[in-house]
């Protein structure tokens, strides 16, 4: 019964796949957008916790423009991207799951213990201890 239920579910989502308009930023770019906004916002705030110094709002405002240079994308583009996705909750769905998604798979990266590639091996030249002689 649970296969049938996500079979339904599945199903269901493919089914209501509708097209956003021209002008708004497609769901994929969207994605990479928030993933990288949501990385400059950890930045910002882990700097303005370990400096008393930084100006953490300029900051977020100034990691935000490089976000956009780097998506070739406007400001204005995308807060009328977000303000679509955000009227069409079933459109951003989608895009805020595949992020969680994305999220985990990283940390599950990180917890996987890494192996090496080459054997540490010791040290393979031989030292001779430093002998100093007295001489009178």
């Amino acid at each position: 019964m649970k296969h049938l239920v996500f079979l339904f579910l599945i199903a269901s989502f493919c089914s209501c796949k509708s097209s956003v308009p021209k002008d708004i930023l497609p769901p994929k770019k969207m994605q990479a957008i928030l993933w990288d906004i949501m990385q400059a916002d950890e930045l910002a705030d882990y700097y303005s916790t370990s400096d008393s110094s930084f100006r953490s709002l300029s900051k977020h405002v100034d990691y935000y423009r490089k976000v956009f240079a780097v998506h070739q994308v406007s400001k204005d583009d995308f807060t009328r991207s977000l303000k679509y996705y955000q009227d069409h909750p079933a459109n951003l769905k989608p895009i805020l799951d595949s992020l969680q998604h994305y999220e985990q798979s990283l940390q599950e990266k990180d917890t996987v213990p890494k192996q090496h590639t080459k054997p540490i091996v010791a040290d393979s030249v031989k030292r001779k201890p430093l002998i100093r002689s007295h001489t009178p």
